[in-house]
C-alpha cells in the first residue's frame, strides 16, 4: 500500500498520465554511480577523481537484492518507495532513485545510486573539569561494493578503556540472509556475540528466523554523583533463536514470532567505596532463564520522508504510523530454569503529522520478568517534535523518561555529557527514575559548499533530574549552549559532526566552567 500522501509514481517517476501501477516487469536496469560521477568541474575536480579512483563502486548485484522489485512480477508503487527506504538505510548511498517507464504494456525499472564515501571516523568526545571521555570507531560500510561492514572502536571513560572489532554482511552471498559479529576487551572484560539472521526485510516478508549467542566476562560498575561507587564480576552466557510469520491484512500488518531465550548469569560480591547506598551492595548470585515466549505485532506504516531534521543533506525516513507489540513468555525449571517465572513485555509506536505544525512521536516500552511479581521490570517514553516552519531552521523539542522496577544489581539509568545533558560529567546523574528534556534549534547557513561539506549552528537547551539509589536527591540540573554542525553530502558519517560548547545553569559541585564536546550525531 502507498504511503498516505505519497502520490503514485508513474511512466516519468512522477505526477503523470500513464499510471504504471500492476502493469508486469519487464526488466531492471542498475545504473551504480561512483561518489564524484559525474565529475564536478573546478579547482577540487583532481580530488573528486582521485577518491573515485579510491573507492571501491556498489555491485549491481548488491543493488538488486535490496530491490523488492522482481522481473515477471507487477509493479508496485509501495515496493518502489518501499525499495528507495531500503537502499538509504543501508548508508552506503549519497542518493537512490528507483523509476519505472512504460514498454509496451510492460514497465521498465531503472535503479539509479550514487555512491557515498564509506571508510569513515565516528567519535563522541567531551572534555571539562581537566577530564577528557569519549570513543572513536573507525569503519568501512561498504567493502568491495558488497555492503559489507567492518570497523574497529576505542573506548574511554570512568569505568575503563575498551576495544572492539565489528564485521557485518546484510546479504550473505546476494541473498536477504544477515550475519554479523563482534569482540571487545579492555580494563572491563571481554565480550563476544555472533548473528545470524533473516529479518523481516520487508513489510510483506512472509516470515523470518535467526539465532545469536553472547558472552560476556566484565565488571560491572555503579556510579552515584558522577564518581564510581560500586563493582562487581558479571559473567552472561546467552542465546536466542526465533522463527515468525507476517501478512498483511489491508494496510495493517500483522506478525506473530515465537522464541526461546536462553540466560546463565552470575554476580560476584560488591566491592562498595565509602559512601555507597545499600542497595550497590550484594553477594554472589546466579539466575537462569529458559523462557519460551511468543510475540505479537500491529503496525499500519506510514512513512514521511524530511530533509535537514538530524542530517543536514539528503532525505530522512520517519515512520508515523501506529503499531503495537505485546509478548509474554514462560521459564520452567523443568527446562533448566533458577524456578519457574512468567514475562511480558509491550511497545506502542504512534506519530502524527500536523503540516506546517511538524510531526513528532510517542514511543512506550515496558518489560518485566514476573517469578512473584515485578522483577527486573523497565519502562521507558520517549516523545518527540520537529518543527520546520521557518525556512532553513529546524526546531526539536524531545522529552525521555524511563524506570526500573525491581532492578537487578547491575542496571542502572545514567545521563550525563554524552547522553543529553552536554554541561555535565559523563555520569553526572544516576539512579532509577530519570526524566530528561531537551530543546535544539538548527540552523542551515549554506549547503554543498565545493561539494564536499554543508555548514549549520544550533542553539541548545538540555534539562534531566534522577531519583533513586545513586541520586543524591539532586535537583534538576540544566544546561545551555551552542555549536557548529557540519555536515559532509558525499559521505556515509553519520549525520552530521556536532562541536558544542555548554554552560551548566544548575551544578552538582558549584561550578560553571564551559564544557567543550564534539561527536559524529546529535546530542540527543
Amino acid at each position: 500500500m502507498r504511503s498516505a500522501g505519497v502520490p503514485a509514481l508513474t511512466a516519468s517517476g512522477s505526477r503523470d498520465t500513464v499510471v504504471l501501477e500492476g502493469r508486469p516487469i519487464a526488466r531492471i536496469e542498475i545504473e551504480s554511480r561512483d561518489i564524484f560521477e559525474p565529475v564536478p568541474p573546478g579547482r577540487m575536480s583532481g580530488l573528486f577523481r582521485v577518491a573515485d579512483a579510491l573507492h571501491v563502486r556498489t555491485r549491481p548485484a548488491t543493488i538488486r537484492s535490496h530491490v523488492l522489485l522482481r522481473p515477471g512480477g507487477p509493479w508496485s508503487d509501495a515496493r518502489a518507495l518501499e525499495s528507495e527506504r531500503d537502499l538509504r538505510g543501508m548508508d552506503i548511498f549519497d542518493s537512490a532513485r528507483i523509476r519505472g517507464r512504460s514498454s509496451g504494456d510492460s514497465v521498465v525499472v531503472r535503479v539509479e545510486t550514487h555512491d557515498a564515501w564509506t571508510t569513515n571516523p565516528e567519535f563522541t568526545l567531551e572534555h571539562g573539569g581537566g577530564r577528557t571521555f569519549g570513543s572513536f570507531r573507525f569503519s568501512e560500510r561498504n567493502l568491495m561494493g558488497r555492503a559489507q561492514e567492518v570497523g574497529v572502536s576505542y573506548r574511554s571513560d570512568p569505568s575503563g578503556i575498551s576495544r572492539a572489532i565489528e564485521l557485518a554482511d546484510p546479504g550473505v552471498r546476494g541473498t536477504r540472509v544477515q550475519v554479523a559479529g563482534s569482540a571487545s576487551e579492555g580494563s572491563a572484560g571481554t565480550m563476544q556475540s555472533a548473528r545470524v539472521e533473516l529479518p523481516f526485510y520487508a513489510e510483506d516478508a512472509p516470515y523470518s528466523f535467526g539465532f545469536q549467542l553472547g558472552r560476556a566476562r566484565t565488571t560491572a560498575h555503579l556510579f552515584g554523583g558522577g564518581a564510581e561507587l560500586a563493582s562487581f564480576a558479571r559473567h552472561t552466557d546467552g542465546a536466542t533463536a526465533w522463527f515468525g510469520a507476517g501478512r498483511r491484512f489491508g494496510e495493517t500488518i500483522g506478525r506473530l514470532t515465537g522464541s526461546l531465550f536462553v540466560l546463565d548469569r552470575r554476580f560476584g560480591d560488591s566491592a562498595l567505596e565509602p559512601g555507597a547506598p545499600a542497595d550497590f551492595g550484594g553477594t554472589q548470585e546466579r539466575l537462569k532463564l529458559r523462557r519460551l515466549a511468543i510475540e505479537g505485532v500491529l503496525w499500519h506504516p506510514d512513512f514521511r520522508e524530511r530533509a535537514a531534521v538530524e542530517q543536514l543533506d539528503g532525505i530522512e525516513d520517519y515512520d508515523l504510523g501506529p503499531s503495537a507489540v505485546v509478548a509474554v513468555g514462560f521459564s520452567p525449571v523443568a527446562l533448566g530454569g533458577s524456578e519457574d517465572e512468567g514475562y511480558v513485555a509491550a511497545r506502542l509506536n504512534a506519530g502524527a503529522d500536523a503540516g506546517p505544525a511538524g510531526f513528532g512521536w510517542l514511543r512506550c516500552s515496558f518489560s518485566s520478568r514476573l517469578p512473584s511479581g515485578v522483577a527486573e521490570g523497565s519502562g521507558r517514553v520517549e516523545a518527540r517534535w520537529v518543527n520546520q516552519s521557518v525556512p532553513r531552521q529546524t526546531l526539536v523539542v524531545a522529552a525521555l523518561t524511563a524506570a526500573h522496577w525491581g532492578a537487578a544489581r547491575d542496571q542502572q539509568l545514567v545521563v550525563g555529557g554524552l547522553s543529553g545533558l552536554r554541561a555535565h560529567s559523563v555520569y553526572a546523574l544516576s539512579g532509577e527514575r530519570l526524566w530528561r528534556l531537551n530543546a535544539e534549534s538548527r540552523w542551515v547557513i549554506r549547503r554543498n559548499i565545493q561539494h564536499l561539506l554543508s555548514v549549520g549552528v544550533a542553539a541548545f537547551w538540555d534539562a534531566a533530574h534522577m531519583r533513586g539509589p545513586g541520586s543524591g536527591d539532586a535537583p534538576w540540573q540544566h544546561d545551555a549552549g551552542f555549536g557548529l554542525r557540519l555536515g559532509f553530502p558525499r559521505s556515509a558519517l553519520d549525520h552530521v559532526a556536532r562541536f558544542d560548547v555548554a554552560w551548566p545553569i544548575t551544578s552538582l559541585d558549584g561550578r560553571h566552567a564551559m564544557v567543550f564536546s564534539f561527536g559524529s550525531s546529535q546530542g540527543f
